[in-house]
C-alpha cells in the first residue's frame, strides 16, 4: 500500500504544479487579484497534502500498515479531491454544484492531520531484522 500513498503523493504535486504554471498564465480581467488569491490557497493546500501523502507512503513503507496513518491517508485524498478540486473547479460551469463540497473537503483535511497524530502517537519501532 506505501507505494499507492507514494505514488498519489506524487501525482497530486504533479496536478498542482500544472495548475500553478495553467493559473499563472491563464487569468486575465479585472478580478484577477481576488480570483488568483482564491487559487492559491487551494494550491498550497495541495502542493502541502500531496507532501502528506507521500509522508503517509513513507510511514507505511518503515513500519507496516498502521490503520490510523492509512486512514490518514484517505482523509487527506479526499480533502484534495474536495477542497482543492471544489475551488478549481468552483469557478467553471457548475460552481455552484461543487461549492458545497468545498467545506467537507476542508474538514477532511483536518480530520487527515488529527488521524496522522494518532497514528503516528502508536508508531513502534519494528525490531532489527539480522
Amino acid at each position: 500500500m506505501y507505494r499507492f500513498w507514494l505514488i498519489a503523493g506524487a501525482l497530486n504535486m504533479l496536478v498542482a504544479l500544472i495548475v500553478a504554471a495553467a493559473v499563472g498564465h491563464r487569468l486575465e480581467g479585472e478580478f484577477v487579484p481576488v480570483i488568483r488569491a482564491i487559487f492559491d490557497t487551494a494550491r498550497e493546500m495541495h502542493f502541502v497534502h500531496a507532501l502528506a501523502l507521500v509522508a503517509v507512503g513513507i510511514i507505511n513503507a518503515q513500519f507496516g500498515r498502521k490503520l490510523m496513518i492509512d486512514l490518514a491517508g484517505w482523509a487527506f485524498l479526499a480533502g484534495i479531491v474536495f477542497f482543492c478540486g471544489g475551488i478549481y473547479l468552483g469557478f467553471g460551469p457548475n460552481a455552484t454544484a461543487v461549492r458545497p463540497l468545498i467545506p467537507v473537503g476542508g474538514v477532511s483535511l483536518m480530520a487527515g492531520w488529527i488521524l496522522f497524530a494518532v497514528g503516528a502517537f502508536f508508531l513502534k519501532a519494528r525490531p532489527a531484522t539480522s
